[in-house]
């Protein structure tokens, strides 16, 4: 029998529950059972997320959390102080950017390779990058 995702309310959850809040919240973004989503899942390619459930998904996190991630943002802090043509020119991501990947996703450093691209970086995401997001607005850092 599949455990179902509790409703995820409190807007001040612990930061020991931030994973499994936002594991409830995946599960219940993509009707799946909540035994099926694990911390190391890709969203896109694990759970079968499109791009609209990831935006609910950004949505509902930032309504549990009181927080706000927006897109820009997200993609800013990917490329740090690179510009986007030191980041991915021609939109294949450069051995810098994938670096810079590597360190702000490192549990989707084993998938983060040369040959990557810009319009790819969102089925890197898994939900302990969306844990981590979490973490760093917790933390007054951008995500």
């Amino acid at each position: 029998m599949s455990e179902l995702a509790p409703a995820a309310s409190d807007p001040v959850t612990p930061a020991a529950t931030v994973e499994e809040a936002v594991r409830a919240i995946i599960a219940t973004s993509l009707g799946r059972p909540l035994d099926e989503v694990h911390l190391d899942s890709a969203l896109m390619n694990d759970l079968g997320a499109e791009s609209l459930d990831l935006l609910d998904i950004v949505f509902c996190i930032e309504r549990e959390f009181a927080i706000e991630i927006t897109r820009g943002e997200m993609e800013r802090v990917a490329r740090g102080d690179m510009t986007d043509e030191e980041f991915a020119p021609g939109g294949l991501i450069s051995e810098a950017g994938l670096a810079r990947l590597r360190q702000l996703m490192p549990e989707a450093a084993h998938r983060i390779a040369a040959g990557l691209r810009a319009r790819e970086i969102l089925s890197l995401f898994t939900v302990q990058t969306f844990a981590n997001m979490v973490h760093g607005k917790r933390e007054g850092r951008q995500v």
